[in-house]
């Protein structure tokens, strides 16, 4: 009798913690795109503003396209005025690309704590850091959660500040009945290739007025006057000014055309990404030493799913999903605790400390299926009960 090896189950499919819902018509896109021959920035670049506008009921307000969102804050950090010395009031808890967009500026970042249940921005602790060199306050809207954006423009008003909101995990969410974008003052996007959309890298601004277009698209294209109007009719300008300070951030129409497709579907991926973060929540709510994040998800755009765990059992957690082939994340590790970050002003932090000790990011995706859910919480539960 000739002896066979002993079989072994297969391990699961690796799962990561982003998976970018690219179909056939996204591909398609491209391919469309190619064939019209003009590759730089053009007119898809204004269909995409035009339709990301009335997507979100701008009404006058205007919408900057960008090649990324770190360009968009950059961009709208710099139409509010700030300039070297300029101090801007900005969480910790956040991407460091904010921050570094206020020293691209000249700008200081001054460093606020956040809200347990939102985690954005505190509105007491943001009032708390204003001086005479405040010139603009930039929140984050963590998660695709809204956060005490009412409180945060009331402080802007009472000392004369700009808001630079930073909605880049927000794209669809509503507050207070209207979407994240719709009003307010500066609010910016990424369409990066992890993002609820995505156009491959890419971002945008919502300009307060129409006034401040032509000083925007001259930021975003070298300094340029008018090339921009000629562009966006796939064509060029050969003759032209150059008024002021630019950069090279605008938005191809090759990025421009897989964001129209990304965007055409946009309440889809948004309904089933509310779908999977509600069944989490349903399944993880009774969880010890684990908290859901505090939403209901209604109005509510799931860039991330994220738990909080007890410090003490954070890494053993990620080490046993990991061990279950399913990947995670961590947003954000605390911007007060790098190098660059030593000798900016802030406040005191005892939330973000917390939280960025707790806070552990699920794989969550466009269209995720119940099942992917379920082995994602059996894991959890099997290592915390």
């Amino acid at each position: 009798m000739i002896a066979t090896p002993m079989s072994h189950p297969s391990a699961p499919p690796h799962l990561p913690v982003f998976i970018p819902s690219i179909g056939v018509d996204t591909l398609k896109a491209v391919t469309d795109a190619f064939h019209v021959g003009w590759l730089g920035m053009g007119a898809s670049t204004l269909e995409l503003e035009t339709k990301i506008g009335a997507y979100l009921g701008i009404g006058e307000r205007r919408v900057l396209a960008t090649n990324t969102g770190t360009s968009a804050l950059h961009i709208a950090l710099k139409l509010a005025g700030v300039g070297p010395g300029d101090e801007v009031i900005v969480p910790s808890f956040n991407f460091i690309a904010d921050h570094q967009a206020i020293k691209q500026c000249g700008g200081v970042p001054v460093l606020c704590d956040i809200c347990d249940d939102d985690l954005g921005a505190d509105p007491a602790a943001v009032e708390a850091l204003v001086t005479p060199r405040t010139k603009a306050i930039l929140p984050l809207h963590y998660a695709g959660i809204p956060c005490r954006i009412d409180a945060l423009r009331a402080a802007a008003r009472k000392h004369n500040l700009r808001i630079v909101e930073d909605a880049t995990h927000a794209f669809g969410s509503v507050a207070r009945g209207k979407k994240v974008g719709s009003d307010g003052d500066l609010v910016c996007f990424s369409f990066d290739p992890v993002k609820i959309i995505t156009s491959i890298d890419g971002g945008a601004v919502v300009l307060p007025s129409s006034d401040d277009m032509a000083p925007a698209q001259r930021l975003r294209l070298l300094g340029i006057d008018k090339d921009t109007v000629e562009r966006y009719k796939n064509t060029r300008s050969w003759e032209y000014d150059v008024l002021d300070e630019g950069y090279r951030y605008h938005l191809t129409n090759i990025n421009a055309s897989i964001g129209l497709s990304q965007l055409a579907r946009v309440d889809e991926f948004i309904s089933s990404r509310q779908r999977a973060c509600r069944r989490y929540s349903a399944a993880l709510k009774d969880v010890p030493g684990l908290r859901v994040p505090q939403s209901d998800y209604e109005g509510v755009s799931p860039f991330i799913y994220f738990v909080r765990v007890d410090k003490d059992r954070r890494l053993g957690l990620i080490d046993a999903l990991k061990k279950q082939n399913i990947a995670t994340g961590i947003h954000f590790l605390p911007t007060h605790k790098f190098t660059i970050a030593r000798q900016w002003p802030r406040g005191p932090m005892p939330v973000t400390e917390r939280v960025c000790d707790e806070v552990v990011t699920l794989p969550l995706h466009s269209g995720m299926n119940n099942e992917t859910v379920d082995r994602v919480v059996e894991a959890i539960r099997s290592y915390l009960t």
